[in-house]
């Protein structure tokens, strides 16, 4: 559920990974933003929407200016969406706010990979057959590939829920250890 889910006939690491407001939140809140530098680099999409919405709390959390610098070191692209990702967005907004709407039509136009910890997001994306993963899958994914320790994953899962974050699990070694 928290691991990316590929589509057949899909690569094995997709080039594109289109992130949601809360994800990125997670990451910068948690002082772990190198994580999606490393991991992303040249493959991190945020759409305009999503940048919007983090800039709109700067004022409530100035470390949310921090997104900016996946821009300016070209870690990640801001995308905008066309006319037509425009109207298709606005048919999702009924259920799903404006960032995870854009993520979805994005993704959904460009195949890649919604990052969106949202459930209801996450639904429309197993609607609509397109892979996505979130906060916890990334964690797993850069313990499994030895960016991080399981030590060091579970320390920034703690700092991410002691900035708001409602984490399914309590420790990545629950998921990591015992699959």
């Amino acid at each position: 559920m928290h691991s990316t889910k590929m589509m057949p006939g899909m690569p094995e690491q997709p080039n594109k990974w289109i992130f949601d407001t809360v994800v990125v939140s997670n990451f910068i809140f948690s002082d772990a933003l190198s994580l999606l530098k490393k991991r992303y680099r040249s493959k991190g999409i945020i759409t305009s929407e999503v940048h919007g919405e983090l800039l709109a709390g700067v004022g409530k959390y100035p470390n949310l200016t921090q997104v900016n610098r996946l821009f300016v070191d070209k870690i990640f692209e801001l995308k905008y969406l066309s006319e037509k990702e425009r109207a298709a967005c606005e048919q999702l907004l009924s259920f799903l706010g404006l960032g995870e709407a854009s993520t979805i039509v994005y993704a959904n136009n460009h195949n890649g990979v919604v990052v969106t910890d949202d459930q209801a997001a996450r639904n429309q994306c197993k609607r609509i057959n397109i892979p996505v993963t979130g906060t916890i899958g990334i964690l797993k994914a850069c313990a499994l590939n030895t960016l991080i320790t399981i030590e060091e994953a579970d320390d920034i899962l703690r700092k991410m829920m002691l900035a708001g974050f409602y984490s399914p699990v309590k420790s990545m070694k629950d998921i990591i250890l015992n699959p």
